[in-house]
Formats: structure tokens, C-alpha cells, sequence
């Protein structure tokens, strides 16, 4: 992720230095530095915010087994039975 974010940033760099200048150039209006910093990092963060969801919504859609590792799944190595209880006095409805 770190690397991602360092690629966006210098891309972002150099892309914002190339359109000012070619805008300062065609048009005669300068864009100053702090606004072409602020540029790049408004998109550095946006990109970097769409990565780290597009990575959550990959990593929740891989399919997990939960056989064997919750108390009420039926995998094969549980048996559906149901527990039997042993006859005894305090069971008894008949008293």
C-alpha cells in the first residue's frame, strides 16, 4: 500500500507541474505552488482512500469455510445427532 501511495504522489506531481505549465503557457494565468501541492495531495488521498476500499471489497468477497471452526455449523466433521439423555430419577415424570 505504501508503494501504491508513493506512485500516485509522484504521478500526481508530475502530472499537475505539466498541466500548469502547459496552461501558464497557452492561457497567461500562473497557478501558484501551494495550490498545485494541494492538488496533488487532495488526489494522493482520494487514490489512496479508492485502493484501501477496492482491497476491503476484495478481501470480503473470498469465500471462507466455517466447517469446523463455529459451534453450529453441520460440516463433516460433525454429526447432526442430537445429545441423548440418560434416564434417570430426577428425569422421571412419573412421580
Amino acid at each position: 500500500m505504501a508503494k501504491y501511495v508513493w506512485k500516485t504522489c509522484f504521478v500526481a506531481l508530475i502530472t499537475m507541474i505539466a498541466i500548469a505549465e502547459i496552461g501558464e503557457h497557452l492561457t497567461g494565468t500562473h497557478i501558484p505552488w501551494v495550490m498545485r501541492l494541494s492538488l496533488v495531495l487532495g488526489i494522493t488521498v482520494g487514490m489512496s482512500f479508492l485502493k484501501s476500499t477496492l482491497n476491503l471489497v476484495t478481501a470480503l468477497e473470498e469465500e471462507k469455510p466455517l466447517a469446523g471452526t463455529v459451534r453450529n455449523t453441520l460440516g463433516p466433521d460433525r454429526a447432526p445427532a442430537a445429545p441423548t439423555l440418560k434416564p434417570s430419577v430426577e428425569n422421571d415424570e412419573r412421580t
